[in-house]
């Protein structure tokens, strides 16, 4: 992978970061100025995404590199732009809790806070990843991302039960577990970034 092609995706992965902490921060404190700041963010993730591609379909045109060596890079792409999706759902998420002055219980709160910091943090390493190729930065992020997973899973399954013993109030429990799905899904395509680009290491 050369140096131009890591900085691009950094970028990228920079965005994401970014509009994953405002996001953060419009969860903690509810409010329409910290999701039009996210969603500004995204307009940048978009746009650096778009350069990625089109230098990515620039360079496969080259006679001497051929067009196989670039579709690793277009599924990093497009892993990218699912962390983007699943980060716009929590932001239309955000968007319903403020507007229908929807609030979950203290102990939701507490949930969410930790699944959006372990994802926050998984992220936050896949930079340094992509400049260093580092295997072992790799496997502690797969360890994270496991128990990312599993914590998502956890409180899926402890909500249920709240919900059923009427703890949990119904009209909040679709956004609860929308929130969780999609923090769960930035895991998810964080590892498979991770994965791609140890595996490109490797070849090169």
């Amino acid at each position: 992978m050369d140096r131009e092609m890591s900085e691009r995706m950094i970028k990228v992965c920079r965005g994401l970061i970014k509009m994953l902490e405002l996001t953060f921060q419009g969860f903690r404190k509810p409010a329409e100025k910290s999701i039009r700041e996210a969603e500004e963010v995204r307009k940048e993730v978009q746009d650096a995404s778009s350069d990625l591609t089109l230098f990515l379909v620039t360079q496969s045109s080259s006679p001497d590199k051929g067009k196989e060596w670039v579709k690793p890079y277009l599924t990093i792409i497009s892993s990218f732009d699912r962390m983007g999706y699943n980060i716009d759902g929590i932001l239309d998420r955000l968007k319903k809790m403020v507007q229908d002055r929807i609030f979950f219980t203290d102990r939701a709160i507490k949930e969410v806070n930790d699944m959006f910091q372990e994802t926050t943090d998984l992220l936050g390493n896949l930079p340094d990843l992509i400049l260093t190729r580092n295997r072992l930065l790799a496997q502690e992020m797969g360890v994270k991302g496991k128990k990312a997973r599993k914590m998502a899973d956890g409180y899926s399954d402890e909500h249920e039960q709240r919900l059923i013993e009427g703890v949990c109030v119904p009209k909040a429990s679709p956004l609860y577990l929308d929130i969780l799905v999609s923090l769960k899904g930035i895991v998810v395509h964080t590892l498979e970034i991770g994965d791609k680009i140890i595996h490109l290491s490797a070849k090169t």
